[in-house]
């Protein structure tokens, strides 16, 4: 018998098995007050009822900060490179405080400590600013010395708007336009340039997992570049989410263009502080470059009320 025959009914039996469950189980305050809303727009008690286990199973929104809640499991930055769809609230901060640390054959650099602030203004904007310390070290060919630097880095100012939130399917989108700017006095060797970047950001979140999505431009000297990234997360316990993504830069430069994996863990510690850590590195990297491993630590801090 051909696999998919066998597959197919089985698949078919735990679904009948699942929907008879979620059936038959006691109704809990929140799929009851689900069932009510429904009826009162017309279902009858059947259709509500399964209405409401459909949104219970595949649409079920989780966005909390409380410290009796489970951790964040959303792909997001940091540790992760996509971008998020998340603000802190309304006049709430978000502190980042961490080390991020690339190296290859050719080189490293390492990002410690990086301080990075979020500000909250209403439900859907959030202001923020980073600024590293960095260590540079670059192969110079050869024979020769490799090249040395290190300071305060370049600062980094952003704006992100959650211009669309249907709570009922878990979809948000936003836009995160960031400026990389030289920092006043700081060493030049270890600046990467001015930089204009405009990623969006799509998140879907359900009960036991969160897909997370971007796309965007990067403007720097004159040259316009394309990124894209897609991940996935997803909760272990209360406590410790997992994540996962495929993140591309210079998509549009062959011989720039690089694709990296990074897997990362994330740890509540209590009610405003997290842990988290990503480990990455390159599957693609274009001209023959050499691939790079990426990790990233930060530790977060929140404060204001709870959104």
């Amino acid at each position: 018998m051909p696999r998919h025959a066998t597959v197919l009914p089985v698949a078919c039996a735990v679904a009948a098995l699942w929907s008879c469950a979620a059936f038959a189980a006691p109704e809990s305050p929140e799929k009851e007050a689900c069932r009510q809303q429904e009826q009162a727009d017309g279902k009858g008690d059947l259709a509500a009822k399964a209405t409401c286990v459909v949104k219970s199973l595949f649409q079920r929104r989780i966005r909390r900060r409380a410290g009796d809640e489970p951790v964040e499991m959303t792909v997001g930055s940091p540790p992760m490179e996509s971008e998020d769809t998340e603000t802190p609230g309304d006049g709430n901060w978000e502190v980042n405080l961490g080390m991020g640390a690339d190296w290859s054959r050719d080189g490293h650099r390492i990002e410690f400590p990086t301080a990075d602030f979020n500000y909250g203004h209403g439900d859907r904007w959030q202001f923020s600013l980073e600024l590293p310390y960095v260590f540079a070290r670059e192969s110079a060919g050869s024979g020769m010395p490799a090249l040395r630097a290190n300071g305060v880095g370049d600062a980094t100012v952003g704006v992100k708007w959650r211009f669309y939130d249907n709570e009922d399917r878990g979809v948000s989108l936003a836009l995160a336009p960031q400026w990389r700017l030289h920092t006043p006095g700081a060493n030049e060797d270890v600046s990467e340039g001015r930089a204009f970047v405009l990623p969006l950001a799509l998140v879907s979140e359900f009960e036991h997992y969160s897909v997370t999505a971007n796309a965007g431009l990067e403007f720097a000297g004159g040259e316009r570049r394309s990124f894209a990234s897609v991940g996935a997360g997803r909760r272990l316990s209360d406590s410790t989410a997992v994540m996962a993504e495929i993140a591309g830069t210079d998509l549009n430069a062959s011989d720039e263009r690089r694709v990296a994996l990074d897997i990362g863990l994330r740890r509540k510690l209590g009610e405003t502080r997290s842990l988290s850590a990503a480990f990455g590195r390159d599957i693609s990297a274009g001209g023959g470059a050499a691939l790079e491993n990426h990790f990233t630590l930060n530790y977060q801090m929140l404060f204001g009320d709870s959104p």
